[in-house]
């Protein structure tokens, strides 16, 4: 059991400096490239929070774990809105512009409850991934469109997001880039040998396992990047990412993944796991439309509910197997 853990300690460790070293020298590349640092931004408070759940789901679906890949993204997103949101306004009351309730919000919710029915007969094809996928294109789109609109002083604070400039050599940043590439696969690789042989000792299955331990592991970098936000009073960064996440593990992710490789779905995801999941995005709405901010209070009873689901997971788990 011991070795097990540390299998995926390790890789959890490797995924983790792997995704940083490859956000590093993508951000080089780009600036390299001309493009603006608010953009940058923009685009690594999504996908760069995001690299771990795509590679280690993309690990899962090669190896055929299909319900750890599932429930790796269901896992993810609630833990997005309960634990890091919860956590992030304990930190730091956050103040909502109502452009995210507007927007942003109702989009995750559609987005949720169209993987729902996208996933009601038991399987995410090809032709599902597709879908996703053009979806993701059109968030991309409505975003940047967006972000354009936004005061310079939001641009601003999206261009602080960025990781400092590096002094390396072009040759030095493409090797960075690929080496934290390496990193991302390699730690993907040990996370899911290590948590598949967990769940065996432990007497769970496999998407119990994704729901719970996997989608904690790769969310941590979500809850550094959002916590941190919110301590430096970035609010929209701290939301920002939380949507944003939510929004790439249903559209760019499990778009991928279906696209490579259609996923089979179990009933369980499709009669509770997803619903819970559309359940925690719709709470979002009146707490964010209460005094347009989510205060800590708000923040503790998000937090609660995310330990209630993970307590519920797990005795769920243990008593599904017995």
């Amino acid at each position: 059991m011991l070795i097990h853990l540390l299998i995926f300690l390790a890789g959890l460790t490797v995924l983790t400096l792997g995704a940083d070293q490859f956000l590093r020298g993508a951000s080089d590349l780009a600036r390299r490239f001309g493009v603006k640092e608010f953009v940058i931004g923009m685009l690594l408070i999504g996908f760069g929070t995001s690299a771990p759940e795509l590679t280690v789901n993309l690990a899962a679906a090669f190896h055929g774990r299909y319900d750890l890949a599932i429930g790796n993204v269901v896992g993810s997103n609630v833990a997005n809105v309960g634990l890091i949101l919860g956590i992030s306004a304990l930190i730091a009351p956050l103040a909502v512009q109502m452009r995210l309730v507007k927007v942003e919000a109702p989009i995750l919710i559609a987005a949720s409850v169209g993987l729902w029915l996208l996933c009601a007969d038991g399987e995410l094809s090809r032709l599902d991934g597709l879908i996703l996928l053009a979806g993701f294109a059109g968030v991309i789109a409505l975003v940047a469109t967006d972000m354009r609109l936004e005061p310079s002083n939001v641009q601003d604070v999206l261009a602080e997001s960025v990781p400092e400039h590096s002094d390396f050599s072009p040759g030095k940043t493409v090797m960075r880039t690929l080496g934290g590439l390496i990193g991302l696969v390699l730690g993907a690789e040990l996370m899911v040998e290590g948590a598949v042989a967990m769940a065996r000792i432990w007497g769970m299955s496999e998407l119990m396992i994704g729901l719970t331990v996997v989608a904690i592991g790769t969310s941590l970098p979500e809850l550094a990047s959002s916590g941190m936000a919110a301590w430096r009073g970035q609010v929209d960064i701290a939301l920002g990412n939380v949507l944003g996440s939510c929004l790439f593990n249903i559209f760019l992710i499990l778009g991928i993944n279906s696209t490579v490789h259609p996923l089979p779905v179990g009933r369980t995801v499709v009669t509770t796991e997803l619903p819970i999941m559309i359940g925690f995005a719709v709470a979002m709405v009146p707490i964010m439309l209460r005094n347009k901010r989510i205060s800590r209070r708000s923040g503790s009873l998000l937090l609660l509910a995310y330990v209630g689901y993970l307590l519920w997971q797990i005795n769920f788990g243990l008593a599904a197997e017995t």
